[in-house]
């Protein structure tokens, strides 16, 4: 994974495909709530955040918590040395806002209003996308829908309007598959919408983003709120395993044809409670903050 970090070798490769503060003192998720296995072992894991990852010693991304409370996050954008900082604001002690403002001039700014249930899982979002050339920016709104146990996300439809028009013209509708809890598959399939609002299948193009071989391990990106990396999924959706509670060992991408599918393999090395501090090269590291 050191030497193919995901954004890297993805996000550099399929990033135009699909493009699909008022902090309040407490945020209601729980650092290190889901053990991912902790396999039998009887000593209670230390409540912990991710604080940052860095490769060869760079960071790619990091992440502030002020106590408990989930401040922000910067990720870096693909192989590009764009980074994306993303912001929280807080509703009465849910976050109802996340805004992510690039660090090179001209990037898209992308400020999303998001309503959370008690779970912490998105049920609707809003999207104003503002970009350098107005005929790029957009505004689009999101529908969730989860199972019957409320857990599980299984689709999402976007539908967006593009250039200041007041009326809909395109949808991503995106389908989620499941190998036990953790997202198997997204199925993302991208097209126009018919004069009456509806997704018009026979112009939708399909992009397959596939999880593959999850361990039991813990996901680090469970330790942060759940709803900032859906949030971020939307506009990177090969992210989306980020909100499943384990650890995917490869991705792969098809776009569609004739594009090649991409897959890019992920190695971890482990620690006593079961958290990837790195992988197998010692080259990526996931570093902590102990709460």
């Amino acid at each position: 994974m050191g030497k193919n970090y995901l954004f890297k070798v993805i996000t550099g490769v399929f990033f135009g495909l699909l493009v699909s503060c008022d902090n309040s003192s407490s945020d209601q998720f729980e650092p290190s709530a889901n053990n991912g296995g902790n396999n039998g072992n009887t000593t209670p894991p230390p409540a912990r955040v991710l604080e940052k990852i860095t490769l060869n010693s760079t960071v790619q991304e990091e992440y502030t918590v002020n106590g408990s409370v989930f401040q922000k996050g910067m990720l870096r954008d693909g192989g590009t040395n764009n980074y994306y900082t993303g912001t929280v604001t807080y509703i009465n002690n849910k976050i109802g806002k996340i805004k992510f403002i690039g660090s090179l001039t001209g990037s898209t700014a992308y400020d999303f209003s998001v309503s959370e249930d008690s779970k912490g899982n998105v049920y609707s979002a809003t999207c104003t996308a503002t970009a350098a050339a107005p005929l790029d920016s957009f505004v689009s709104d999101y529908t969730f829908t989860y199972d019957a146990t409320g857990k599980k996300l299984v689709k999402i439809m976007e539908k967006r309007k593009v250039s200041g028009n007041t009326a809909y013209s395109l949808f991503t509708e995106s389908t989620f598959t499941y190998n036990g809890d953790n997202i198997f598959k997204a199925e993302c399939a991208k097209g126009t919408l018919t004069g009456t609002g509806d997704p018009n299948m026979a112009t939708a193009k399909m992009t397959v983003y596939s999880y593959q071989n999850y361990d039991s391990k813990v996901n680090p990106f469970s330790t942060l709120p759940k709803s900032f990396f859906t949030a971020w999924s939307l506009i990177r959706p090969e992210n989306f395993y980020r909100i499943s509670p384990n650890n995917p060992t490869s991705v792969y991408v098809m776009p569609p044809s004739p594009a090649p599918g991409v897959n890019t393999p992920m190695t971890y090395v482990y620690d006593a409670f079961n958290y990837p501090v790195s992988d197998k090269d010692q080259a990526l590291k996931y570093v902590y903050r102990t709460l």
